[in-house]
């Protein structure tokens, strides 16, 4: 009846709890962080990091406040002096010898999502540490684990010049 109708319509309508955003994987810590069981006892979620950081690549994760790097979105620069060290006075990054021995993760290429084989080599020559290289052979990208940093470079480049990223930085 219209009555009916009337009175459904016009009552309150049930409270929508607002859905929680997921929040992000993928995601590594900045470099010189100290193993991640001892990296959460010494971080104090300061931002000190993210603030110092010249590129925006480090952000603070929702869920604990500590600070991550998203190498898909704004992978770490290497910078030569690399200010988030410097800034950490908690001892959750640890000094490193050089930039290029960073350790944030390694470089995994997933060889059927890779366009390689049809001459697609971009990460190759923007590869600060020189870790990754074309085997002309098998076209395939080869990454030499002994010199990547894990820094996400190629896998954000990988995934601008493609539709999804084939090189995906794995945490060490």
């Amino acid at each position: 009846t219209v009555h009916e109708f009337v009175k459904h319509r016009d009552s309150p309508s049930p409270i929508k709890k607002e859905q929680p955003v997921p929040e992000k994987t993928g995601w590594l810590r900045p470099p010189g962080a100290v193993e991640e069981e001892l990296f959460l006892e010494r971080c104090t979620g300061c931002a000190d990091c993210v603030e110092v950081c010249p590129h925006d690549a480090i952000q603070m994760l929702l869920s604990n406040d500590t600070p991550v790097i998203y190498p898909g979105e704004s992978p770490c620069k290497l910078c030569e002096d690399l200010p988030c060290i410097g800034a950490c006075t908690t001892d959750a990054l640890l000094p490193v010898a050089d930039r290029f021995q960073v350790n944030m993760g390694v470089a995994k290429v997933w060889a059927k999502m890779c366009t390689a084989e049809t001459g697609c080599n971009a990460c190759v020559s923007k590869c600060p540490s020189e870790a990754l290289s074309m085997d002309f052979a098998s076209y395939h990208i080869r990454v030499d684990d002994s010199v990547c940093v894990g820094c996400g470079i190629c896998q954000y480049i990988c995934g601008t010049v493609n539709d999804r990223a084939a090189i995906r930085i794995v945490p060490r």
